[in-house]
Order: structure tokens, then C-alpha cells, then sequence
């Protein structure tokens, strides 16, 4: 009795072992997060008065850290990577990146005593993918101002290739896209009048 006792504890402890063994759950992925850094803008010009960046928005998935992507078979739909976020909401990440690059946060007098003011909302920050390749895309609406007088109010928009198809290169991508958008917002700055009417 004792003797087929032990030999039936023995076989249900094979049996667990093995069905153990057969469902084992491998790990689950690690969460990554991406930052941007400064990106050198395309030389045009320098600034006609302090840049103050005041506020950057963002809306609905944009608002939020996971990285947003939409395929180009089908651009009407945006999904989002469980395990690929930014380091802080875009309108942060974004804030921040303009900041740094137009080496400007508090509109720091450049010796005319006068500061224009910008307002952003991102429209469109996500990796679009299409075929072996992705490539950053972005959609800036920017405003600015001189104190509560609109000067201009313009969308950017901007998309860059990626070297290679790692979240590392989409990353730097979106720091070319910024660096062109920020051109362009540099060039028509110089364009505006010297004193706003």
C-alpha cells in the first residue's frame, strides 16, 4: 500500500513537472523609451528678437507616451507600441527639443529688449511604415506673437526616411524632421516686420 502510494505521488510529480515545463511563459519584453536630442538648425538667418517658446500642446494619442505608428497601406488608422514610449508626452519631449536647439527657454533679451512669443500644437508626431523602411512625420501648428498680437499662424510639416528600420534611427529621424520644421519657422520669423503693427 505504501509502496504504490509513493509511485502514484511520484508519477503526479513527473506529470506537473512536465506540464510545468511544457507552459513555461518566456519573459515579458522590456519597455523601452526614447529621447531627442538638439538638433542643429539648417542655417537661416539668426533671430530678429528673443524667441520665447511658451507652451506646446498635444491632443489624444499624441498626448501620450507610447510611440504612435500608421502604416501607409492604411494611413486613416494609428495604433500605438505597447513597449516603445517616449521619455515624456511629446509635448514635453517636444517643448524641451525646441528649447534646446533654438538655444532659447525664457527669451533671454538679445540686446533689443523685445521677445516674440510661440505657441505649438502638434498635429501629426508618429512613425509611418512603409515596405522595408519607416520614416518620422511631423505636423507642427505654430503661432507667434508679439505680446497679445498674432503675427503669424502657419502649419509645418516635415518627414524624414530613417537610416535603418531600429526605433534608435526612427528616434534620430524625428530629430532631422524637427531640425528642418524649425528652419522654416527661423526663415519666416526674419521675414516678419521688425515692429508688429
Amino acid at each position: 500500500m505504501i509502496r504504490r502510494t509513493v509511485l502514484l505521488s511520484v508519477s503526479a510529480l513527473l506529470i506537473i513537472l512536465g506540464l510545468s515545463a511544457c507552459g513555461s511563459v518566456p519573459p515579458a519584453p522590456v519597455d523601452r523609451f526614447f529621447r531627442l536630442q538638439a538638433s542643429e538648425i539648417p542655417a537661416a538667418g539668426t533671430l530678429p528678437i528673443a524667441l520665447e517658446i511658451r507652451n506646446v500642446r498635444a491632443d489624444s494619442l499624441y498626448a501620450e507616451r507610447p510611440i504612435v505608428f500608421s502604416d501607409a497601406a492604411d494611413p486613416r488608422q494609428l495604433r500605438q507600441y505597447h513597449y516603445h514610449l517616449w521619455l515624456y508626452p511629446p509635448a514635453q519631449l517636444v517643448r524641451e527639443h525646441m528649447r534646446s536647439s533654438f538655444g532659447t527657454g525664457s527669451g533671454a533679451a538679445n540686446g533689443t529688449g523685445k521677445t516674440l512669443t510661440m505657441d505649438a500644437r502638434i498635429v501629426s508626431f508618429e512613425r509611418l511604415l512603409d515596405g522595408k523602411r519607416s520614416s518620422a512625420k511631423i505636423a507642427l501648428e505654430v503661432t507667434l506673437l508679439a505680446g497679445d498680437k498674432s503675427l503669424l499662424v502657419k502649419r509645418y510639416q516635415a518627414a524624414q526616411t530613417t537610416s535603418d528600420d531600429s526605433f534608435s534611427a526612427f528616434a534620430v529621424a524625428m530629430e532631422e524632421a524637427l531640425s528642418r520644421i524649425y528652419g522654416e519657422i527661423l526663415r519666416d520669423t526674419n521675414l516678419l516686420p521688425a515692429e508688429p503693427r
